[in-house]
């Protein structure tokens, strides 16, 4: 009886325990699928390109400069839930220092049918870090994110002195709209 009930235990000790996804982009992208969504989303996550406006963007004048900067970012992880077709990121690029450092923006999106976005949302960027210490932080960040844990206690205002996130704050948010970060004046 006692072997029966320690074989009960240990199943449900086994079926309970949450299965850790798999955020490695190699699991879901081969290389020139990584280079194609990198360069799906480069427009949204980088600067504008020398000359262009939020309006030209997308002008095929700008596509070499885009594909260049999206050949810069690194894809750092990636998960793809298969139930709502929601494809989760984080990319990092280097960021303006004396020293070599990086920011790293986690966000999701989702393509239609034809293969364009439908959907695109940034959830947070960043503070910028040494390379080691942003990918450890930010898959920390990404695994809460994509299971949909609070990370209100990594923002700015409350995670001092060992900063995480550097937007959204108190004046800075995410318009899913017009897909870039607005500031409004307090």
């Amino acid at each position: 009886m006692k072997k029966i009930i320690l074989l009960l235990l240990i199943i449900v000790h086994v079926s309970c325990k949450k299965e850790e996804l798999n955020i490695d982009p190699k699991h879901y992208l081969n290389s020139q699928e990584q280079s194609d969504f990198k360069y799906s989303i480069v427009r949204y996550i980088d600067d504008l390109a020398r000359n262009a406006s939020p309006a030209t963007k997308f002008d095929t004048l700008y596509n070499s400069e885009y594909k260049t900067r999206a050949e810069k970012l690194d894809l750092l992880f990636y998960y793809k839930d298969s139930i709502t077709n929601t494809a989760y990121y984080a990319v990092s690029k280097i960021a303006p220092s004396i020293k070599l450092k990086k920011v790293a923006t986690v966000g999701q999106l989702k393509y239609g049918s034809d293969g364009k976005l439908v959907h695109y949302e940034e959830a947070f960027r960043t503070w910028k870090m040494e390379p080691k210490e942003l990918e450890e932080k930010t898959q920390l960040l990404f695994r809460k994110y994509i299971n949909n844990e609070d990370l209100s206690s990594y923002y700015t205002a409350n995670s001092n002195p060992e900063y995480y996130i550097e937007f959204p704050d108190e004046i800075t948010t995410y318009d899913t709209l017009s897909r870039s970060w607005k500031t409004s004046k307090k």
